[in-house]
């Protein structure tokens, strides 16, 4: 359950933004025949959601109802009571409550002539909502879509990029905090969940590794108002393969730029990473802020993919050890036309 902090700001994000990003949504249905496009949303995957309106859910899910011109409408299960509270805190004016996403669906579409409904990221679609909904509208084609709304969200918008800064300093603070030598296991979730709670975020993840030599990585990711950053460090300054894990880290960042692949980052990594204990498998990942939420486990890593001028991601490299331990260092950065902007990681 999300537990912190949930904010709607227009200093933070103008009307104007929240208007366009709809708007844009709007046209790219347009241009792929749309009619009414469907987000699907659950309390563990709620960004495209979240994005688009700022509704933020606590528990349970949704549905959000886009059509090609007009308004949005949210599809909820959930209680009037609860309802209110989303429309003062969410650019939504318009709900429909109900028993199932079925009937929901049905009924909005009831006083619409039939034609095209898309589910956007139907791949992550819950199998039988989404065979409900076919079966409660037979005069509607309905057509599998892909990531629309995500594709919005990999490159931030200049506001966006804002509070992933604010997100990375508060994520810098506590990670400065919480990975002291002598902290403990539990005295580092406690640190990071005081310091980030009362920083303003609305989500987190902490989550340690250990290794049979007795070295620890500890990683957090956060969520700071709608916006995802990550960080991994490993405990102690000590020499030998740990110093290799953090040069690795260090080399593949440094190759972060406009234009560089995915690829290109692992191939900077790699002379550090022969240093390595015999047996270690390592992996270096690039992961988009807009799929660090769930930690970039649905999104195929290419490294063909070229990072964009404005992107922001997490770089992390990954071990596992022939003995079964695992270790992690990642830092967020932004992508620029020269050196990466960190947003975690550096001295500020």
């Amino acid at each position: 359950m999300k537990r912190g902090l949930h904010v709607l700001d227009p200093a933070e994000t103008p009307d104007r933004e929240w208007q366009e990003r709809v708007a844009t949504l709007q046209r790219a249905m347009a241009a792929r025949g749309i009619d009414v496009a469907l987000v699907y949303a659950d309390v563990s995957r709620s960004d495209d959601l979240a994005y688009l309106t700022n509704l933020c859910l606590y528990w349970n899910e949704g549905v959000l109802a886009i059509p090609a011109d007009g308004p949005v409408t949210f599809l909820t299960k959930l209680s009037l009571r609860v309802q209110n509270w989303m429309k003062a805190s969410s650019k939504v004016t318009e709900f429909s409550g109900g028993k199932n996403f079925a009937e929901l669906v049905a009924k909005y579409l009831v006083d619409r002539e039939n034609g095209t409904l898309g589910l956007v990221d139907a791949a992550l679609w819950p199998a039988d909502v989404a065979g409900e909904i076919v079966t409660a509208v037979p005069g509607w084609e309905v057509r599998r879509l892909d990531d629309l709304v995500r594709e919005q969200r990999l490159i931030p918008s200049a506001a966006e990029t804002e509070l992933l800064r604010a997100a990375g300093r508060i994520l810098d603070d506590a990670a400065a905090k919480a990975t002291i030598e002598s902290s403990t296991a539990g005295s580092r979730v406690e640190t990071v969940e005081r310091a980030l709670r009362g920083g303003g975020f609305l989500d987190l993840y902490p989550n340690s590794l250990s290794t049979s030599d007795g070295v620890t990585s500890f990683g957090v990711t956060g969520q700071y108002r709608m916006h995802w950053v990550h960080s991994s460090r490993v405990l102690g300054d000590g020499d030998g393969w740990p110093s290799d894990l953090r040069k690795a880290l260090a080399a593949a960042i440094a190759a972060v730029r406009t234009g560089a692949t995915v690829g290109s980052l692992a191939e900077a990594a790699a002379p550090a990473l022969t240093k390595l204990p015999d047996g270690a498998e390592a992996e270096v990942r690039w992961v988009n802020q807009a799929d660090l939420s769930t930690g970039g486990e649905f999104r195929t890593q290419d490294p063909a993919a070229v990072l964009a001028d404005g992107e922001a991601g997490a770089v992390s490299v990954e071990v596992a050890f022939a003995d079964g331990g695992n270790a992690a260092v990642a830092e967020t950065v932004r992508v620029t036309e020269g050196e990466p902007e960190h947003l975690t990681g550096a001295q500020r």
